[in-house]
């Protein structure tokens, strides 16, 4: 069977059974909808739109009055004249119309105001509006003028009457994308994404620029416009956030005659995400506009011809980042509700319509030599993108400040069977082009369907999975793909084949020696009842290894906590929101809120200095690194300044996991956008060096204890770079991938060497070096595994199991050490797709031999009866989406110091914690740090 083989048949009949209105559509290219006679001067005082919400093919919800039988986006044109009377019915109570309350006070399926002032305004259902439920109120003036233009055969300005125009497009500025109808002769036409609109030269065009959601700039080449209200003239609109309108009058090819010229939105990021579209004027009639993309043309659903369009909204949902608005149709046949189906030509727009934060629309993947392909943005924000895919393939698409967010489209050639993957993909590593039959590429495919389906994600609670048994989630048996050299095979089955399926898990298991007090993870998917964001913090007890605390501060909604530090006294717990622009600090023991500021867009990391108790958040959204003054309990008013982390002029770093140096003196950052490292000094206040790490997407850094050598973990590239954090040169680059040939078949790419030792990190992320100055641990996120470093040779030793063999879990991310029982340092190392957190002993005789490095323990992160929380119930991936870690003490070298010193500030639970540290462990095997004052232990 041919096209979509098998899976056709079978989403479509799934989709009819779930959704009807998916299927009800008639065929569209540019068919009319009758509006209200646009130039009827006898007007009765009150009109009134009859509006019905309906699904269009795509997914994305759209408006049409209930005589139309097309739903369009934007919805239908309201045209009215000044001082009517208009009712909207069909409408919910999150409907606004922009500058124009309804008149009831209360929004209950009907919505009534006076159109007073001329002009042009949104309307919107304000939960949808990003995704499609948007449209315009054009208000006429009671005499008729519609404005004045500019005109450069007389060089004057000319006014005009609304019966003089010879067109109109209203055009909607949404995300990335222009959403655009045409207005003639009382009729309205959708012209859909990005289309050509086309005018004769000499026509009067009446343009209405509307925005939805974040702020844009529009420009039109070639034509200059007056202001309205002003006598400026402009050819540069700037459209505020969240609902902005502007209108102007043209003479098309007004001295410049025919031509293509371009209109689009004038921030360059807006413009590089396909935020643009042409402007053709013609030198004779007939003009016809060219319509964009269409929701109704999209591939498996949808009844329209022309190029397709498919959808996926940017959500903070665990799982679902990129969410296909048709994905609950898809999924039972595709498993993941982030995976959408193209032919060639269509065009995917993504559309942040549920994040709290920025991101960028990223190419991890896509088929070699793709057009338009990569797709990358140097700058996030909140807004989305736009890009036509022609070439057969799998794309993969990720955020670079978020890089598990996955979404994936795969452009099918209808001429082969199987759901064409391609030849060979193309890799976001330089130089990387591979087999799609492949190992590399054929765990990158695993992982997407364990990334973006949580019922795929590991469940070590035996109460919620007695069996520990671990089953992905593929696409059906159906469900063929077309892979290297034509090989056609069943997706789901052939990675179950090579990788196994139905796997039993390692039954938890504690370490035999007692950790010192408690260790946090950031779990960071977890859902409980009271809040509509993820996330919980997480503490485990590590002399009994329970679950002891679960924070989620339901009042303030905490938004995918994703990483944590304390101060001096280890009583506050600073929290950073990934996915928000937010700190919150809480307290450890009682877990009350304690405050809740705003720093900048996606905080990732947050560290104190040593020297002041200065806390700093690394800006991940943005481009440096924020100061708070050192307080317990810090307010907006306490933000000092954002410290620049890349020089003036040059590009956004983008920095996500900083160190600061033992002595208060430093910083460092891995600027995940440039590729690079910065080194800033306090003591002069400058950047030191910004130097270039090797790799690609540098993500998390660690440094030894005397701060005379720092660590870059460079996610896309699988290695990590040595500087030196005095001058900030690059002094050598370890290989994560040693033992590792991505272009061999599927199953084969893992093989050690003849050193006996397996080095294997696939996407590594946090990687801190031990407090004694010994070794450093890795989590690497793709190939599930943590792998171990000597920094005393900077040497990859090995990678490292259990006594069960078993490495990490998927998503493998965070890890951070704390103080082992006796002497020594265990490290914890959390996982995303899993509800456990590994324990690695590295040097378990604590000499510096670490030939019987191993994984420990595997403990459960689900709450547990004595689970202290300040909440009532988890209500979805119960202790899942392990990232930050923090275990305290603190036992890092010159935090440590501080903490011991303040002995008698310390509450009695933490002064018990000291005083089971060793001396050693108080004061770290390093003579430049301060000495300590040993305490007075009972």
């Amino acid at each position: 069977m041919n096209k979509y083989n098998i899976m056709l048949s079978a989403v479509v009949i799934s989709t009819m059974l779930i959704s009807a209105t998916l299927i009800a559509a008639p065929p569209l290219s540019l068919s009319s909808i009758k509006l209200p006679q646009i130039f009827n001067s006898a007007y009765a005082d009150s009109v009134t739109f009859n509006f019905v919400t309906e699904t269009l093919p795509n997914g994305q919800p759209a408006y049409r009055l209930d005589d139309s039988s097309v739903s369009t986006i934007p919805g239908p044109t309201l045209i009215v004249e000044q001082d009517d009377i208009v009712t909207i019915n069909g409408v919910d109570t999150d409907f606004s119309v922009m500058d124009h309350p309804d008149e009831d006070g209360i929004v209950d399926s009907s919505y009534k105001f006076t159109a007073s002032t001329p002009g042009t305004y949104v309307y919107e259902d304000e939960s949808s509006a990003l995704i499609g439920l948007f449209g315009a109120v054009i208000v006429n003036a009671a005499d008729g003028s519609a404005g004045s233009y500019v005109d450069s055969d007389s060089g004057t300005v000319e006014e005009v009457d609304v019966s003089e125009l010879d067109g109109e497009f209203v055009m909607f500025m949404v995300g990335s994308t222009f959403w655009v109808s045409e207005l003639d002769s009382g009729s309205e036409t959708p012209l859909w994404t990005n289309p050509m609109i086309s005018a004769v030269e000499g026509d009067l065009v009446r343009f209405h620029i509307l925005s939805v959601g974040p702020g844009h700039t529009f420009h039109l080449h070639a034509h200059r416009w007056v202001d309205p209200g002003t006598t400026n003239i402009i050819d540069t609109k700037l459209m505020e956030a969240d609902e902005d309108s502007h209108f102007f009058i043209v003479k098309a090819g007004d001295a410049v005659g025919p031509g293509h010229w371009q209109y689009h939105c004038h921030v360059f990021a807006h413009m590089e995400a396909g935020m643009h579209g042409i402007f053709n004027v013609v030198e004779t009639g007939p003009a016809i506009s060219e319509a964009g993309a269409s929701p109704y043309a999209a591939a498996v659903t949808g009844t329209g011809s022309g190029p397709g369009l498919v959808t996926f909204e940017i959500t903070d949902e665990p799982g679902r980042w990129f969410r296909s608005p048709r994905g609950s149709v898809l999924e039972g046949i595709t498993a993941t509700q982030s995976l959408e189906l193209a032919k060639p030509g269509d065009s995917v727009n993504f559309i942040m319509s549920e994040t709290n934060t920025v991101h960028t629309i990223t190419s991890l993947v896509w088929p070699t030599g793709a057009e338009h392909m990569p797709m990358d943005e140097v700058q996030s924000y909140k807004g989305g993108g736009i890009v036509q895919l022609n070439d057969p393939g799998l794309y993969v698409f990720t955020c670079k400040i978020h890089p598990y967010m996955f979404g994936a489209v795969v452009v099918d050639d209808a001429s082969t069977d199987g759901l064409d993957l391609g030849e060979t993909v193309d890799v976001a590593i330089p130089g990387n082009t591979i087999p799609t039959y492949s190992d590399l590429a054929a765990r990158l495919l695993r992982t997407f369907w364990i990334a973006t389906n949580p019922a795929s994600w590991q469940d070590y609670d035996t109460a919620t999975n007695p069996t520990l048994t671990w089953h992905i989630n593929y696409p059906i048996d159906a469900v063929e793909v077309r892979l290297t050299g034509g090989i056609v095979a069943p997706l789901g089955p052939t990675l179950s084949a090579v990788y196994g399926n139905d796997i039993t898990l390692e039954t938890p298991y504690s370490p035999i020696t007692d950790g010192v007090g408690e260790v946090w993870v950031d779990t960071q998917f977890e859902e409980v009842d009271g809040k509509t964001k993820p996330g919980t913090a997480t503490a485990v007890n590590v002399a009994d290894w329970t679950v002891s605390k679960k924070v989620a501060l339901p009042s303030s909604n905490m938004n995918n906590p994703h990483n944590m530090w304390t101060d001096d006294t280890q009583s506050v717990i600073y929290q950073t929101e990934w996915f928000d622009n937010k700190l919150s600090t809480f307290d450890r023991s009682t877990l009350g809120e304690i405050s809740r500021i705003v720093v900048g867009e996606a905080p990732s990391h947050v560290m104190t200095r040593t020297d002041t108790g200065d806390i700093h958040v690394a800006l991940n959204g943005e481009e440096g690194v924020v100061e708070i003054d050192a307080t317990q309990s810090p307010s907006q008013s306490d933000i000092n300044r954002i410290i620049a982390m890349q020089g003036y002029g040059q590009n956004p770093t983008h920095p996500h996991a900083h160190w600061m140096g033992f002595d208060g003196k430093t910083m460092v950052t891995p600027n995940s956008f440039t590729h690079d490292s910065t080194l800033y000094g306090f003591t002069a206040d400058a950047i030191i060096n910004k130097q270039a790490t090797g790799g690609l997407l540098p993500i998390a850094t660690g440094a030894m204890p005397d701060s005379s050598k720092y660590y870059v973990a460079n996610l896309l590239t699988s290695n990590i770079s040595v500087m030196d954090m005095t001058t900030g040169a690059l002094i050598k680059t370890i290989n994560l991938l040693e033992d590792y040939n991505p272009v061999a078949a599927p199953g084969s790419g893992i093989s050690p060497d003849s050193n006996g030792h397996l080095v294997v990190g696939a996407l590594p992320i946090q990687t801190p070096v031990s407090p004694n100055g010994i070794y450093m641990v890795t989590a690497n996120t793709l190939s599930g595994t943590v792998t171990l470093v000597d920094v005393r040779n900077d040497t990859a030793v090995t990678t490292l199991f259990s006594s069960g063999g078993v490495s990490c879990d998927p998503g493998c991310h965070g890890v951070q050490f704390g103080a082992k029982q006796g002497g020594g340092y265990y490290a914890y190392v959390s996982s995303k797709f899993s509800n456990a957190m590994v324990v690695v002993d590295a040097d378990p005789n604590n000499d510096g031999d670490l030939s019987d490095a191993a994984i420990v323990g595997r403990i459960v992160l689900t709450e547990g009866l004595g689970t202290a929380k300040d909440y009532s119930s988890v209500t979805a991936n119960a202790g899942t989406g392990g990232q930050g870690v923090l275990a305290i003490p603190n036992v890092y070298n010159g935090w440590i110091q501080n903490t011991v010193n303040s002995y008698g500030a310390l509450s009695s639970e933490v002064q018990d914690w000291v005083c089971d540290l060793q001396p050693e462990q108080r004061d770290p095997n390093d003579t430049t740090a301060p000495n300590v004052t040993d305490p007075t232990c009972t």
